[in-house]
């Protein structure tokens, strides 16, 4: 967990303005910045920066935030990782935030990617060297590469050699155990002696999605039947091959244009791809897809066409992928090119004119990829198969997220199968996840009660105001939170995005040092608030509040700014407050109308003598407090 003082410091000392203009241009307007948005495509800038408050909005996309949000957009990384981009960029140490455990291993894991950025290297000037020139003719001419294509990639060469790389190791001082830890180096037992892993291979260096050499691919130019085609580095701290996607860091930004991916089987179809200009192609590492590198897509698209090989291995892997693609809200489609070819090969020998076309009017909706698969292995053709298959077909529909495609995907099926979409819903539930095959057991859960609904009603008018000068009171100290926090049990919102505004800022000024002068800095707490309809409300609430530059302000001036705030805060609360309590005399004097008999008006009156003791007591606490404010 990142220390708060560290995300102070790094937020205080990072200009939003300064951040978004590495990405895009911003033009003045008035007291904000205006740009074209980054995240959708649009002809009149909607995208604005409030360099006053340190937030920004995006009108055509809806979102918006501070630049840790901002961040965590453009690069699709976490909160802690924007923190500490945002600190290198403005030279914060963050080791000053860390014990010297953490310390120790992070400068460990950076010594081992140092590692791996020399092997790349060295493996691609060999591929440029005289001893690579059987590899890069196999490269250009046999696979149809172009140089830049080879630089694009870092594609490099391991010699048909047992110690090229340990000898080069030992001449650039490279750490030994870091060869043998990477996989890049092997031990062989009976001699104890190391040799090279990789030896006439061409190399394919694996990129993180930032773009670091995380382990290698390495494909042989050997002819011995026994030598494996591909093999990849081994698992280590800096490779787990389910977590990363070849060519992710180059595709990233098309893929998030687009808002498509096409995903691939191996490196060769990832880099033929993005030489025809199909550059927002990725591939799963030669694996079946893994629900880390769904989560990864989704990051930066809600859309992925399969484009595996259409042989049984990958029919199957993409009817596994399908699956869990949809259980990450992902909508995949599917491509079987004809003749059994993959993409490289396709491209090669058709043009990636007749790819287009064939991706234009081959695909298929992950749907009807299903139900060819299954009419392909003739499960439809006798009534226990095709029962297992329309199973397996509901149960992927069940993984749809949105309500409408998930309706109109039981629509389709129903129509294509001829059955029932009640009876489609039937067996979708029965294989629902939590569903016992058990009939008593299923019966237990159709009478069991359903889970009370979630409390949440519309935003009120009075709520609204009581954010809004709770929210802008926080750029004049923490007077108006003080008083907050130490009447936090009377006030009870009824909204859940207000309520949960609330009581982060309540626990975040709770935990504040008693020694730190500097408070809460409240564009800093949008990001780090929990719940997304709770940040969206209170950046809409602080873009929209007209205040002047705090930092320009004389004391006075702030402290009335201050003042006022309060009172607003504080009318705010007693209407907040008298309102539930009103409301509910009101039901209680309409039951009084509505009762003969003498034990329950008896119960009723004693209820509304109390509720009117009540509101007159905290009608007067409040008033007597906004009085003693305007008069001082």
């Amino acid at each position: 967990m990142i220390p708060q003082r560290m995300i102070d410091e790094v937020r205080q000392g990072t200009d939003i303005v300064d951040i978004v203009s590495d990405y895009v241009k911003l033009l003045p307007s008035g007291r904000h910045f205006k740009a074209l948005s980054p995240f959708t495509q649009e002809k009149t800038p909607s995208f604005i920066v409030s360099p006053d408050k340190q937030i920004f909005k995006c009108f055509s996309s809806g979102k918006g935030g501070n630049v840790f949000t901002f961040v965590m957009e453009m690069e699709k990384v976490t909160f802690p990782e924007a923190v500490e981009l945002l600190a290198k960029r403005s030279g914060i140490d963050v080791s000053r935030f860390q014990d010297k455990g953490v310390q120790k291993a992070e400068k460990k894991q950076d010594s081992r990617f140092e590692t791996l950025r020399w092997a790349a290297r060295l493996f691609f000037h060999t591929l440029e060297s005289e001893a690579g020139s059987k590899a890069y003719a196999y490269l250009t001419a046999n696979r149809g590469l172009e140089a830049g294509t080879i630089r694009r990639f870092g594609l490099g060469y391991a010699p048909d050699s047992w110690e090229h790389l340990s000898n080069a190791a030992a001449r650039d001082k490279i750490p030994v155990d870091h060869l043998t830890e990477l996989g890049l180096l092997s031990r062989q037992r009976q001699r104890n002696t190391l040799y090279d892993t990789m030896r006439h291979r061409v190399i394919f260096p694996i990129m993180t999605v930032g773009g670091q050499v995380a382990g290698f691919g390495g494909r042989t130019l050997s002819d011995d039947p026994e030598t494996p085609k591909y093999i990849n580095s081994p698992e280590s701290a800096t490779f787990e091959k389910s977590k990363l996607l070849y060519g992710m860091h180059a595709a990233k930004e098309e893929i998030r244009r687009q808002e498509a991916a096409i995903l691939v089987e191996g490196y060769m179809d990832v880099i033929a791809l993005h030489q025809a200009g199909f550059t927002n192609a990725v591939a799963s590492c030669g694996t079946s897809l893994t629900r880390y590198q769904a989560k990864i897509l989704k990051r930066y698209t809600s859309r992925v066409l399969f484009l595996y090989d259409g042989d049984n291995a990958g029919r199957k892997s993409m009817l596994a992928g399908i699956d869990i693609l949809l259980a990450e809200g992902v909508t995949p489609w599917v491509l079987l090119l004809p003749g059994g070819e993959d993409p490289d090969s396709f491209i090669r020998n058709r043009g990636k004119e007749a790819f287009l076309e064939e991706m234009q009017s081959g695909r298929q909706s992950f749907q009807e990829f299903q139900l060819q698969c299954f009419r392909d292995a003739g499960m439809m053709d006798s009534p226990d198969q095709a029962s297992k298959a329309v199973s397996t077909m509901t149960k992927s529909i069940s993984l749809v997220t949105d309500p409408v495609q998930k309706e109109l995907y039981l629509d389709e099926l129903s129509k294509k199968l001829d059955i029932s979409r009640k009876t489609l819903l039937k067996v979708m539930a029965s294989g629902e996840p939590g569903r016992s095959s058990d009939p008593s057991a299923r019966q237990k859960q159709q009478e069991a009660p359903p889970p009370p609904p979630v409390h949440d009603r519309p935003l009120s008018v009075s709520e609204r105001t009581f954010l809004e000068a709770l929210l802008e009171s926080i750029f004049y100290g923490n007077e108006v939170l003080a008083f907050a926090a130490s009447h936090e049990e009377m006030l009870n919102l009824s909204n859940r995005a207000a309520q949960a505004i609330f009581s982060h800022l309540v626990t975040r000024f709770r935990n504040l040092d008693p020694k730190d002068s500097r408070g809460i800095d409240i564009a800093a707490e949008i990001s780090s608030i929990d719940l997304p309809e709770a940040r969206d409300l209170s950046l809409d609430i602080l873009f929209r509040l007209p205040m002047q530059e705090h930092t320009l302000l004389m004391p006075d001036q702030i402290i009335q700014h201050a003042r006022r705030c309060l009172s607003h805060f504080l009318i705010a609360v007693k209407t907040l407050v008298l309102e539930p309590l009103q409301q509910e005399k009101q039901e209680v004097l309409s039951m009084l109308s509505g009762t003969t008999e003498k034990p329950e008006e008896k119960k009723l009156f004693m209820r509304l003598h109390e509720l009117n003791n009540k509101i007159r007591s905290m009608d007067q606490e409040v008033s007597s407090s906004i009085n003693a404010i305007l008069e001082s």
